[in-house]
């Protein structure tokens, strides 16, 4: 994947810089705000490089990429400057999709340092239950702050992430979390004394590892700053308004917002605690089950508060984490019944890739490019992980990690319980077995394997032959001079899997590429190394100059067109300089892609080992 180009083609699509609000990422996808969902293209964003799928909810829109999420936002966020306002209007949300955007925004960002530190305490757990650790000695001490860090100091997290969300500044928010979690303060609140303040009580409660406190006391702390700025006299603005904001939200957080939230915090831990006494068998039922629509519309992580403050209270999750585990094991099972099924080699090894993330805690690659494109296996998963949550759930399984939930943290389901982590592998084990033979049972719609759609296949039937007068020849010249490869040898897994199209690679001898065909220039990439042509045949071409010449950023590029411009056969499209760029350790083997080779009976490279600019290259029918 090309992070840059497919970030580019992501911005395009999404209405451009001026659309979006602000954006973010969790672990597999992109996150935006945008002013106006309706000019988002879906199904072009379906088709570009890299993205597995998209979805609308809670007022976000979001983009599925997976594993390389982290690296196309990089390449995004150098596209635009996305923490301004744009003039463009934004769409009025209603309560409960703003409240739940809201939600998901600020637990998004500090999942990494979550899920990291969640490791940490995995990693521990093996060493301890196999004793490869003294547990008196500093190693284990060491690790074991390491690991609680992230969760010890959860109010500071959230304080900053909130007040990114809610546009408050993140110092007076990061200032009132101190507060709460100020060593003297702890003190205080731990001495078995009355505690006041200016005269009224100060409740007692612990806020370490606490949710709800801090995030009410940053959304109050939001107004509070505006007034601060809207009525501090100018001249002095720069030391009024954080003392106002400061003297007004510490004593109101410790009085007020603290307790309040610390309420509310023991009341939800108290529900979630009741649901597990009296029903914990069929809420980890429900959310095994219900799962992969939670990851759908991306809510999933509108349970955040609900996990962390069973956590903070019993240091274990019994809501979420085993229904999500035993989901996760159903996504990968569904996708491998669909790699040994499938007669499609290339799609069979996407199905075998997103098996193996899917089993590891990673599930939307599955879901989203396998398992909801054929549907069956979806059914086969909600079966699978239904049957499987029940069971962990009657048997109470827990974890006493957090983060991603799979094969490789199943120690994170080592507890003081010795058989909880053995109820949570047969819970993996059922929702394996069970959704396989149902994937297998259900069957699925293939995908044909020389990805032709179904229209294609209709045409070559004894009820619908094609004649020949159907069939039709369109020819793409060469582009370049230079010798001439196979796709599949090239370096680049991409276009060497056929995966974005049908096509040949031709390592230039001379540094000029010129259009194959008569069309329209329809996108001409930033850095200025690859270019896309609609014929007047209908083909849509991507040729794609050198391997990595991204990295670039245009130099040593030259291009002599823009997008929208009319071409002729043989006009000059992009001048480069080869020996410059070779100099530099780039690959210039050039790859020619029919985007949409699926729209035509067949795409068939020349088969000469070298070609000039102007000879016969492709030939599509």
């Amino acid at each position: 994947m090309k992070h840059e180009s497919t970030a580019a083609e992501i911005l395009k699509l999404v209405g451009g810089e001026k659309n979006v609000d602000s954006v973010t990422h969790c672990a597999t996808r992109l996150r935006f705000n945008l002013k106006d969902e309706k000019v988002a293209n879906d199904e072009a964003l379906k088709n570009v490089q890299g993205v597995v799928g998209v979805a609308s909810s809670g007022g976000q829109y979001q983009v599925i990429i997976g594993n390389e999420v982290n690296n196309v936002y990089k390449a995004l966020t150098q596209l635009g400057n996305f923490a301004k306002d744009n003039d463009a209007p934004s769409v009025k949300k209603g309560k409960l999709t703003t409240l739940l955007d809201t939600i998901s925004g600020i637990f998004t960002p500090i999942l990494p340092a979550m899920i990291g530190c969640a490791m940490i305490k995995a990693v521990l757990l093996i060493l301890k239950t196999f004793d490869l650790v003294d547990l008196e000695g500093q190693f284990n001490t060491i690790m074991t702050f390491i690991g609680d860090a992230a969760y010890y100091f959860l109010p500071m997290l959230l304080a900053w992430s909130a007040a990114v969300k809610l546009k408050a500044n993140v110092g007076f928010a990061l200032t009132i979390a101190g507060v709460l979690l100020h060593p003297t303060f702890a003190a205080l609140m731990t001495a078995g004394k009355p505690v006041s303040f200016l005269g009224l009580p100060v409740t007692p409660a612990t806020y370490t590892s606490s949710v709800i406190p801090i995030i009410l006391a940053v959304w109050i702390l939001s107004y509070v700053e505006r007034f601060a700025e809207k009525y501090s006299p100018s001249v002095i603005k720069s030391i009024l308004k954080p003392l106002i904001v400061i003297l007004v939200m510490a004593p109101l957080t410790l009085i007020v917002l603290g307790p309040i939230g610390a309420i509310a915090g023991n009341y939800l831990a108290s529900a979630v605690s009741f649901v597990n006494t009296h029903a914990g068998w069929l809420v980890s039922g429900i959310i095994g089950g219900a799962f992969p629509f939670l990851i759908m519309t991306g809510m999933h992580y509108s349970l955040g508060p609900v996990v962390l403050t069973a956590y903070a209270q019993t240091k274990t999750d019994s809501i979420v984490g085993p229904g999500m585990l035993v989901h996760n094991i159903s996504q990968g099972a569904a996708a491998l019944a669909v790699a040994l099924r499938t007669k499609n080699k290339a799609f069979k090894q996407v199905a075998y890739s997103t098996s193996v993330t899917a089993l590891l805690g990673i599930t939307e690659p599955a879901l989203f490019g396998v398992n909801l494109r054929l549907k069956k296996p979806l059914i086969a998963v909600v079966i699978g992980g239904i049957v499987a949550g029940i069971y962990v759930g009657l048997f109470g399984v827990a974890r006493s990690a957090l983060g991603i939930a799979g094969i490789a943290t199943l120690p994170a389901f080592i507890t003081d319980h010795p058989w909880n982590l053995v109820h949570a592998a047969i819970g993996c084990v059922i929702a394996f077995v069970v959704t396989f033979i149902i994937t297998l049972i259900l069957g699925f719609e293939d995908v044909p394997e020389d990805g032709k759609n179904q229209n294609t296949q209709e045409k070559s039937s004894s009820t619908n032959r094609v004649t020949v007068a159907d069939v039709s020849e369109h020819v793409l010249t060469a582009p370049l001079t230079g010798k001439v490869l196979e796709l599949s040898t090239i370096k680049d897994e991409a276009f060497a899997s056929g995966a974005m199209g049908k096509g040949v690679a031709i390592k230039p001898e001379v540094g000029k590429l010129v259009a194959p065909a008569d069309g329209v220039v329809s996108a001409v990439f930033p850095t200025s190394h690859a270019i896309g042509i609609s014929t007047n045949h209908g083909a849509e071409l991507l040729v794609h100059i050198g391997m990595n010449t991204v990295k670039l950023k245009g130099e040593h590029f030259k291009v002599h067109v823009q997008e929208g411009d009319a071409v002729k056969a043989g006009d000059l499209l992009i001048e480069f300089d080869t020996d410059a760029i070779a100099s530099k350790g780039f690959d210039l083997t050039t790859p020619i892609i029919v985007t949409n080779s699926d729209d035509f009976l067949d795409v068939i490279s020349t088969d000469k080992a070298s070609i000039t600019i102007g000879e016969r290259l492709i030939k599509i029918i």
